[in-house]
């Protein structure tokens, strides 16, 4: 009679999520999505990072800086991140507290969604607000029949809360990547512009090396 050997180990749900995190971790340093950067701290918790939100151009928070607490569930990717503003926004779909509440951070969560893919929704958001299940209903009802005082409220807050700079982390194994497309380039991450200089502050400091 033949043993039948016994199945592969399989690896614990949390290892697989550290493993996700980790590459989408270095894709931020590497490639951040648009008008996002990392945080000023170096990542000591991988279930916790801070991100930098620079407001887009033609919202009414360009010129702000936004930092940003994303916090990744222990079952991730399949538990939604929950991304909360540490300034104040004025932002029909930013609560008082900071929570951003949107429905891909609950029901219509799905484990195909990055953490880059979740950031560049919420500055899609910045750009054109979702009405159907405001945070702030005052924000809400103001943007849809307000839409002058709306805006001039919110570049207010921007300039009262989030003026001032937040320079971002660079890790050296990270660095020394972009050094070396620098180097092959002749220009430092010109992919990583975006058209709004999210990374010129940094490109800066390598041409100072």
């Amino acid at each position: 009679m033949s043993v039948r050997a016994p199945p592969p180990p399989t690896m614990p749900e949390c290892d697989w999520a550290v493993r996700r995190i980790r590459k989408e971790l270095n894709l931020l340093w590497l490639d951040p999505p648009a008008f996002c950067r990392p945080g000023p701290a170096p990542v000591t918790d991988l279930f916790h990072w801070e991100v930098v939100i620079d407001g887009p151009d033609g919202s009414p928070y360009a010129g702000g800086t936004f930092p940003v607490d994303v916090a990744i569930p222990k079952k991730y990717p399949m538990k939604p991140l929950k991304i909360t503003f540490k300034t104040k926004v004025y932002h029909p779909n930013i609560g008082p507290e900071g929570r951003m509440a949107l429905d891909i951070f609950g029901e219509w969560w799905s484990p195909a969604i990055t953490i880059s893919t979740a950031l560049l929704s919420v500055v899609s958001v910045l750009y054109d607000p979702l009405l159907d299940l405001p945070a702030r209903r005052d924000a809400a009802l103001q943007y849809r029949h307000q839409r002058g005082l709306f805006e001039q409220k919110a570049r207010r807050w921007t300039h009262r809360y989030a003026s001032a700079p937040v320079a971002s982390f660079c890790p050296a194994a990270a660095r020394k990547e972009l050094l070396e497309e620098a180097a092959t380039t002749g220009a430092v991450a010109r992919r990583r512009f975006c058209g709004v200089g999210k990374w010129r502050f940094f490109g800066a400091r390598l041409l100072a090396i």
